[in-house]
């Protein structure tokens, strides 16, 4: 019998697994434990703190304190052990994890093997135990080196900027998320509405709704690219339209709404915001914890697509539980150029499973309703959704087009479910709103053209309107304009908004848009006047390619980091020799003047000139903004406590004469 080894990431995994083991693989005896995650971390150490050899372009590793323990017991167990296999999560981060653990046991030489599984069940975890691999190096060497770029731009820009403004940190995914709501929040400040008149035919006992879309120019009315129509416009249409109006143009088209589709990180994200009105710390903690129970596949992912097995399976299910023939295989979608599609959608490991049942599973609320929509959006991804027939009636009176559209559903697709109580039962479109379903009668139109109607100018109406500023972005739109645009990754949309908020730069106001605070403004106007180049968007989503050309292993990740390194090392050290002074001078001694310093609280001034002549002046930030000077609190007991302390030594000195 051998003796087995397996290390695992998540102490709440350890149970399931070694069942799993020791029923399907009872010739070996299994010990299995968790390392908590990562055991080591850069040091902050040399040039910088970056703890980084820019010679070999090597991180130097130390041992996270938390740690010390879990890992001594690790080596410990690893000692006694005839193969030890490395099971962490099966993504980059995972595979760091890994090679970190594998490096416990080079001296003795063990036998090592690497076991990756997308689902914590019995079926997954025994074919990825009989289906083992070595450590795959290129992904190592990808998460390494996002490692050092994180470090790299985030402690040289961040020296910078507290030097320049008293902030305290940047980044180079959390900065350009920042830049992305501070110049949507201009737009939006500097607004300026037009007012203007829309113009409507309504004739509610014949469901006639028109409205005027071309002028008598044949210009599109009320749109940015034409023109917007005026109330002296709009009286002079009034004047000239009669009460006949003539049908040139029908059209009809098949349609069919599938708004549900696989979830990905981001959409989960993204839904778990816009219907759970759940923050995005809140759905990656409840999601950790229904993929640690068991219910639900490997969270962080790019792909939104089902395996062939999972779809089989969903189809005998949806025939078996609903009615219709509702099965139906998921919309395709377009996947983008830097998607990492190594894993599955998010989806239950079992349909069987449903959601008004895991209460004996899962006790925590959030997850319970975090899987209720990663079930049912599962199924309905996988079903038809509503269908039918969309008409188009385009109609002329004296050279203004008016327009009108009828949706005519035939087919309820799963619209015509039963209502269930664990549904959340919001549709949303591709802007994030709600899809209200409003039922309209068919309007009095023949389905041609080519006929006329007669209308009483009485029921044309004209209606006062306003131009909006685009919406500012909530969790929701942030993270789906990130994941376009090629920024970040699906292990860093949560904390990114989390360090935004830590930060005080951005206040993510729970189910409602981000407000950009005035450190946010200071902060993105200091980074982007100094270094437009290493946070430009486009410069941003090509650093992401560069590390997936890394784990595939065609990119030489060295010379990359080496050259950024240099060149933004010069660049930061320019930047802090020109903020060592200011135009502030210091309230004490009147020679020197308020530069930046560092500090654990708010952000800190103090006096240029304390190297020279000691100088202690030190100044704070206070909450509503203004500065105060800071004096330090005697305590009352301190003088005595000194006093003793001298008599002692005093008396100390009397004894040995």
């Amino acid at each position: 019998m051998s003796n087995i080894l397996v290390l695992l990431e998540s102490p709440s995994k350890i149970d399931k697994i070694k069942h799993f083991l020791e029923d399907n693989f009872p010739e070996n005896n299994y010990e299995v434990m968790a390392s908590g995650g990562h055991i080591n971390k850069i040091s902050d150490s040399g040039p910088w703190a970056l703890g980084i050899d820019f010679e070999t372009v090597t991180p130097k590793f130390t041992v996270d304190k938390l740690k010390k323990k879990n890992v001594a017991e690790i080596v410990k167990a690893g000692k006694n052990a005839d193969e030890i296999i490395l099971a962490s999560d099966p993504d980059r981060e995972g595979e760091a994890i890994a090679w970190h653990l594998s490096n416990l046991f080079i001296k003795d030489k063990k036998v090592i093997k690497r076991a990756t599984f997308n689902e914590i069940t019995e079926a997954a975890v025994v074919k990825a135990f009989r289906e083992m691999r070595d450590i795959d190096q290129n992904l190592v060497n990808a998460q390494l080196s996002r490692q050092m770029l994180d470090k790299i731009i985030g402690y040289l820009v961040s020296n910078s900027l507290q030097k320049g403004t008293g902030l305290l940190s940047a980044g180079r995914v959390q900065t350009p998320a920042l830049n992305i709501l501070v110049q949507r929040d201009k737009i939006i400040k500097t607004f300026k509405e037009i007012i203007y008149k829309k113009i409507f035919v309504i004739d509610s006992k014949r469901n006639i709704n028109l409205t005027l879309h071309r002028d008598d120019n044949n210009l599109i009315v009320n749109t940015e690219k034409t023109y917007f129509v005026s109330e002296e416009q709009a009286n002079n249409i009034l004047k000239n339209l009669s009460s006949k109006f003539k049908c040139e143009s029908y059209k009809s088209k098949p349609f069919e709404v599938r708004s549900f589709k696989p979830f990905s990180t981001a959409s989960l994200l993204q839904d778990g915001f816009s219907k759970l009105r759940m923050s995005a710390s809140q759905i990656t903690v409840a999601s950790q914890k229904l993929y640690e129970a068991g219910l639900i596949t490997y969270i962080r992912t790019d792909s939104n697509k089902f395996s062939t097995e999972f779809t089989a399976e969903a189809k005998d299910f949806i025939n078996k539980n609903f009615k219709n023939g509702l099965f139906k295989d998921a919309v395709p979608v377009k996947t983008q150029a830097n998607a990492q599609e190594a894993h599955e959608a998010i989806r239950p490991t079992n349909l069987d499973q449903r959601p008004d049942n895991i209460e004996t599973i899962v006790d925590d609320k959030n997850a319970a309703r975090l899987y209720n929509l990663i079930w049912w959006n599962t199924i309905k991804s996988l079903m038809k959704g509503p269908s039918g027939y969309y008409h188009n009636w385009s109609f002329w009176n004296n050279g203004y087009e008016f327009k009108q559209s009828w949706k005519e559903t035939l087919d309820q697709g799963y619209n015509g479910l039963k209502a269930n109580d664990t549904d959340e039962n919001i549709e949303l479109d591709e802007n994030g709103d709600e899809i209200q379903e409003i039922d309209i009668d068919k309007p009095a139109f023949e389905m041609n053209s080519n006929f006329s109607i007669d209308i009483s100018k009485d029921l044309i109406i004209m209606e006062e309107a306003k131009t909006s500023p685009p919406r500012m972005f909530n969790q929701a739109s942030l993270i789906k304009e990130l994941k376009e645009l090629g920024i970040g990754r699906p292990s860093t949309y949560s904390p990114t908004l989390t360090k935004l908020k830590e930060r005080e730069y951005a206040i993510p106001h729970r189910g409602k848009p981000f407000e950009v605070t005035e450190k946010g403004y200071e902060a993105e106007r200091f980074l982007y006047d100094k270094y437009p180049e290493f946070f430009n968007l486009n410069y941003t989503a090509n650093m992401e390619e560069k590390l997936d050309e890394i784990a595939e292993g065609k990119f030489d990740y060295k010379h990359w980091l080496s050259d950024l390194y240099k060149e933004l090392s010069e660049s930061v050290k320019q930047v802090i020799q020109n903020s060592k002074t200011s135009d502030i001078p210091c309230p004490r001694c009147g020679e020197g003047s308020l530069v930046f310093i560092k500090s654990k609280f708010n952000r800190g001034r103090g006096c240029s000139n304390f190297t020279v002549t000691k100088c202690g002046y030190r100044e704070y930030e206070q909450p509503d903004g203004t500065w105060k000077e800071y004096v330090s609190v005697v305590k009352e007991d301190s003088v005595e406590k000194k006093e003793f302390k001298n008599s002692k030594k005093r008396n100390n000195v009397k004894a040995k004469k």
